[in-house]
């Protein structure tokens, strides 16, 4: 009678470890789906539930904004970055420590998502998921007037598959033209 139970038990605790832990983080050179295509104006990502395509628009002398934009397939989703609660996975532009660009100001979201009830239960209340395309502009700030180059990367869970991507990306200043790229690791 008590190997049964006990059997029942490690079940129990195996079963809730894995759901528990079943959060992947994706890079992109891990993933084989995910292609990479170069652009006149930056580059575009393709994954099976999502696509991202970066670029530099120049606004007027040393102003520029980096836009990403996504486009979701399959009833894919994710958590805005003007989520006011913190979340592992939600939407972030990381262009790390550099004193040669910095961001300015917040990131704008177009369209502006809204707070809706979570979809999944280890998320109480309303949260801001975005479930359309969706176009993010984040103003630079260039602090050098040499040449350089940084490097970022876009932070996000995708969800239903609920990994964490990390799609890099550098950014260029030569002769006061700035451009973006696709890293070669």
């Amino acid at each position: 009678m008590n190997k049964p139970i006990t059997l029942l038990l490690l079940l129990l605790v195996l079963s809730f470890n894995c759901a528990n832990d079943n959060h992947q983080t994706n890079t992109i050179n891990e993933i084989d789906k995910i292609e990479v295509y170069k652009a006149n104006d930056g580059f575009t990502i393709n994954d099976t539930l999502y696509k991202l395509h970066f670029q530099i628009e120049a606004k007027e002398e040393n102003k520029h904004n980096l836009v990403v934009s996504i486009e979701l397939y399959n009833n894919s989703y994710y958590i805005s970055p003007t989520e006011k609660n913190e979340f592992k996975g939600k939407f972030t532009i990381d262009l790390g420590s550099y004193d040669k660009l910095t961001f300015n100001e917040n990131i704008i979201e177009t369209p502006l998502s809204v707070g809706k009830l979570s979809p999944n239960t280890y998320v109480d209340g309303s949260v801001n998921w975005v479930k359309e395309n969706t176009t993010y502009k984040q103003q630079l700030k260039v602090l050098s007037q040499d040449d350089f180059e940084v490097f970022g990367r876009v932070i996000f869970t995708i969800e239903p598959r609920c990994t964490l991507e990390e799609i890099p990306f550098s950014i260029s200043y030569h002769s006061g033209k700035m451009t973006i790229k696709y890293p070669k690791c």
